[in-house]
């Protein structure tokens, strides 16, 4: 099977060599921007000369809710440019003014109201491109459109918009610095463009060049923008220095704590810099840069054997992230995976990471993250269809604080890393071929480190896509990746025996643990066939990944050891008919095995949803998988036998235009062993004023895990599981939360948000057991089966295995928990001047773990409330230079 994955991927890649032909469809529309005469004044009237000069176009036609008919209300679009920037001037009819929505939104969000939305190819390429959107209220909102028909709206460009409501409708005026695009350096340009508005009343949008909803493609099917000439040598610089004051008041855990009297104060400052090398590629740096502003990551309880995956949030990474994080994903619009991790090449979380050595002491005084001393990156892309990006960043060596027994001394805790992301990627006409590297160097000085962490871990892959047709509806694509990492030993053998690879399993011999072994290497592939136009759309995919692949030191994976393949179709409908205005139905077969031909799942997945007229949807979602092997039960240990079972999901949204509208989603999972889970979510989103929106509601789980792991105890008499006793438990857990967000807009550029998470978790464990033969579901519950078991007053467990036999008696500590969080975050944002902002930032976080295993919604709640706070205070001012 290995041999087939990589025969099939280089296929895949070789074939996207031999590209031919244009892939950009014949543009219904040509428009032509005309020179700005004297001064175009942002203030939403188009009473310039210049718009006078402007040919209008108002060939708009409708996409919904009535596909292909005429607008209901005229739109006309003008286009200028100048030797800085290029400018819009947009005139929306609307017979009915005074029903025109203007709610406000904070910048980047979606606006729920009227809008108007530009899209700009400047490569023309079909392929990439920005999106710039306006709302009545005056919000902007823009984006990145990449592979097509990808959108990150995480990007945040600096333009400036205007609008204006009059007896007529609505204007509104948009200028866009060339400085925050990237075109051609040739003179004189011709550029892809589309449009869209939105009335939000009629829920009808109405585009330039329509695409329509069965078809794939968003760069590639927009229309001609000629006139424009730039300047031939186009460069700029623009600096952001920034000061930020930061005010921590955490309870200390003792009153002699040396290194916390209750409040600490911190000052600092940095500068981003973002240098036009050319009019197509852009070197970003930045010195010690501060990421305070962005909102919290929500509170969780993660009882497997991987770290949780948080997304990035912080602005130096998300600007250009889709050229990063694009590997193998480029061609086709939809991805799909059952029962397998794909791994993420690249994680740019990993870089200013939570120190990952530990110091011990009485008192310990250990860093947060891990200060960015240095970070580069140089982005574009040619007009021959390369893209480029790079990315360097060198991080501190961090030390902890440790007082014990009245004398100080310092730990490392982080050792000073280098780290390198390098991406190229060629596209041309109809497929591209592309390579992505990743480097990680660690400083190792201490031993403790060095007995942890690898001294260097690299990561090269390639990938490709190839369009079967023309009009993108077929699509074959590609990748192959490899990984090398190496340390010490002792660094190696704890990565084998990681729960990405588990190379101690005793009972199969395709994986096992190399004493001695200085380095650790493995792959990771796949091949996909997608069709994504049409009203029947087609996926399948075979993939893998080594028992040895491994990129966790830049990049995040959970898995390893594993194989795949899937088949899906689906069936949509997007027209309106009697009933309803759209639906879908999908159906998936899916097996995964491991590199010894084990069967690790085999299963089916069904889901259907139906929006009807009055613009709710409905949704069931359904599937199962039989009884095959388990080789992650017990982490590390024999593998173990995963009893068949089902789900069932379903949910209904209301109409979302309305001012209160709700989501309601509840399942329910089952297996043959008896285990269950049940889960239920409530959503409100209440827009009581122009100015205001709440999101809240709860969400509610309960489950039963017939064999949760505990821990595992080696024993030279346990013959029949190879030395070692893993122990499990029944596991009852209740889970609620709320989250709740709160929307306070007070213009366009300044804006107050809320965000408040309170989470109860709460696991009991009980009916202690250890696992009694491989390939199996079995067990043997202590006190009852086999051995004794009792509880201390200092909540430890004591099993004697066998009683009066030869095998020792061992401990573990009570897991039971009771976890209660509450985190609160606010942020105020104010834009004071062009790309300048001003951020007041409180934070604050209550936990209590009382009461482990017992749940009680009166008295959760009210430990939930009660328990110390730690509050953060923070002051960010970013000045913005540039034009």
């Amino acid at each position: 099977m290995r041999q087939r994955i990589i025969i099939a991927a280089l296929c895949v890649l070789f074939t996207t060599t031999c590209i031919a032909g244009s892939n950009i469809s014949t543009p219904v529309h040509v428009l032509h921007a005309v020179e700005v005469q004297g001064k175009i004044t942002l203030d939403g009237v188009l009473d310039e000369e210049t718009w006078a000069r402007a040919t209008p176009i108002g060939d708009f036609i409708q996409r919904d809710p009535d596909e292909g008919r005429e607008p209901t209300e005229r739109t006309e679009l003008r286009v200028a440019f100048d030797h800085a920037a290029i400018y819009f001037g947009v005139r929306m009819f609307d017979r009915e003014p005074r029903k025109i929505v203007r709610r406000l939104s904070r910048r980047d969000d979606y606006a729920d109201c009227d809008m108007f939305t530009i899209q700009l190819s400047p490569f023309h390429d079909g392929l990439t491109g920005a999106l710039f959107q306006i709302s009545s209220a005056g919000v902007q909102r823009d984006a990145i459109i990449s592979n097509d028909t990808f959108t990150d709206y995480s990007w945040e460009g600096v333009w400036e918009s205007a609008v204006r409501v009059d007896d007529l409708g609505w204007c509104a005026e948009i200028k866009i610095p060339f400085s925050q695009l990237r075109f051609p350096a040739s003179g004189n340009q011709l550029w892809g463009i589309n449009a869209s508005r939105f009335i939000h009343r009629k829920n009808e949008t109405v585009w330039l060049r329509l695409v329509k909803k069965n078809e794939s493609g968003m760069a590639s099917r927009m229309d001609d923008l000629d006139g424009i000439a730039v300047p031939e040598v186009h460069k700029h610089l623009t600096l952001m220095p920034y000061v930020v004051g930061r005010a921590e008041f955490v309870k200390p855990l003792s009153p002699n704590d040396p290194f916390n009297d209750g409040s600490r104060l911190f000052g600092t400052a940095g500068v981003d810099i973002k240098y036009g090398v050319s009019s197509n590629f852009t070197l970003d740096a930045t010195i010690n840069p501060d990421f305070g502003q962005v909102e919290v990551d929500p509170a969780v309880v993660n009882l497997s054997a991987f770290e949780s995956y948080f997304p990035e949030k912080r602005p130096f990474f998300l600007e250009g992230a889709n050229i990063f994080n694009n590997f193998g994903q480029n061609g086709a619009n939809s991805s799909w995976r059952f029962n397998g991790q794909d791994p993420n090449l690249f994680y740019s979380r990993r870089i200013g990471r939570y120190p990952q050595g530990f110091a011990q002491g009485e008192f310990v005084n250990s860093p947060t993250g891990t200060t960015i001393l240095g970070a580069g990156k140089l982005t574009g892309k040619t007009a021959r269809g390369w893209t480029f990006g790079l990315i360097e960043a060198v991080t501190a060596r961090e030390f902890a604080e440790v007082m014990q027994n009245g004398q100080h001394s310092e730990t490392e805790v982080e050792p000073l890393t280098n780290y390198f992301v390098g991406r190229v990627l060629k596209e041309n006409g109809r497929g591209g071929i592309g390579f992505l590297a990743t480097m990680v160097q660690r400083d190792l000085n201490d031993s403790t480190l060095k007995s942890m962490l690898a001294d260097q871990a690299y990561v090269a892959g390639a990938d490709g896509y190839f369009y079967l047709d023309s009009r993108k509806d077929w699509v074959v694509t590609g990748k192959l990746a490899g990984s090398l990492v190496t340390g010490s030993p002792e660094a190696i053998d704890g990565l084998e025996r990681s729960p990405q690879h588990y190379f101690q399993r005793p009972d199969t011999d395709h994986v096992e643990l190399k004493p001695g072994a200085t380095s650790m290497k493995g792959w990771s592939g796949s091949v996909s066939l997608n069709r994504q136009g049409g009203n029947i759309k087609v996926n399948t995919a075979l993939w893998a990944t080594s028992p040895g692949f491994e990129v966790n030191d830049l990049g995040f994976q959970t898995g390893g050891d594993l194989a795949g393949a899937h088949f899906v179709v689906q069936w949509r409908k997007t027209t309106v008919d009697r009933w309803s205005r759209s639906r879908y139905l999908w159906a998936a077969k899916w097996w995964t095995w491991n590199f010894a031909r084990q069967l690790q799942g085999n299963g089916w997945n069904v889901e259907g949803m139906i929006q009807a007229k009055n613009y709710w949807t409905f949704w069931l979602d359904s599937g199962g998988h039989w009884r095959t092997h388990d080789q992650m039960l017990t982490r590390g240990g024999p593998s173990a036998a995963k009893p068949g079972g089902g789900f069932v999901e379903t949910g209904l949204q209301s109409d979302s235009r309305k001012w209160i509208a709700i989501v309601l989603d509840c399942g329910y999972e089952w297996n043959e062993a008896g285990g269950w889970a049940e889960s239920g979510t409530l959503n409100f989103a209440l827009k009581p004023s122009s100015f205001l929106t709440i999101s809240t509601g709860p969400s509610i789980g309960r489950a039963r895990d017939r064999a949760q792991y505990v821990t595992s105890v080696p024993d030279t008499t346990a013959t029949h599981t190879f030395g070692s006793r893993y122990v499990f438990s029944e596991l009852d857990q209740t889970e609620v939360s709320m989250s709740t967000r709160v929307n306070w807009i007070l213009s366009p550029k300044m804006s107050l948000q809320i965000y408040m998470q309170p989470l109860i978790s709460v696991g009991n464990y009980w009916g202690f057991k250890e696992f009694a033969k491989p390939d199996t579901f079995s067990f043997l519950r202590y006190g009852s089966d086999v051995g004794s078991i009792g509880l201390d007053a200092n909540h430890q467990y004591t099993v004697d295995p066998d009683k009066d036999g030869p095998a020792a008696p061992f401990s573990f500590y009570d897991p039971n928990f009771n976890f209660k969080s509450l985190r609160v975050n606010a942020i105020f944002r104010w834009e004071w001047r062009l790309g300048s902002t001003l951020y007041f930032v409180w934070t604050q976080n209550r936990q209590d773990f009382s009461n482990p295993g017992q749940f009680s919604a009166g008295h959760d709640i009210s430990k939930l409330f009660t328990a110390p706070a730690n509050n953060i205070l923070q002051v960010r001012l970013a000045y913005w230079l540039g034009r």
